[in-house]
């Protein structure tokens, strides 16, 4: 099948990688809304919460791939009949926490400090 002018002009606009990312997401969802309704839950919390700190396209990607190991170690913790909690803890906001760090990417919160800081430098520069 031949691709239309559209489709042509967006593949070197953006790239095809975009196809190929939006493909993995969507097995991603499947996977994850075919988890138990507890790890499903899980599941989706732990995703709104990592993805509230990205900050551009590298650290989403990077949450992204975090999000599907924990996927898949939710559907081997599933299989094997262990209760979710046993899995992350008690304090499911400490262990995003604990992931974040892992992450080694900025996340808004770092990028906006950092923007506050340098506007903070240039306004003692500027002698306001």
């Amino acid at each position: 099948m031949e691709k239309n002018i559209f489709s042509k002009l967006i593949d070197l606009a953006i790239g095809a990688k975009w196809k190929q990312e939006r493909e993995e997401y969507k097995r991603y969802k499947k996977r994850m809304n075919d988890l138990s309704k507890d790890y499903r839950i899980v599941m989706k919390e732990i995703e709104n919460y990592l993805l509230t700190f990205a900050s551009d396209t590298e650290s989403t990607m990077a949450i992204f791939k975090a999000l599907r190991d924990i996927l898949e170690l939710f559907e081997s913790s599933a299989q094997e009949r262990k209760d979710v909690l046993d899995v992350v803890g008690q304090d499911i906001g400490g262990f995003c926490d604990d992931l974040l760090q892992q992450l080694q990417v900025q996340t808004w919160t770092e990028k906006r400090k950092q923007q506050w800081s340098d506007n903070i430098r240039k306004k003692f520069s500027k002698g306001a």
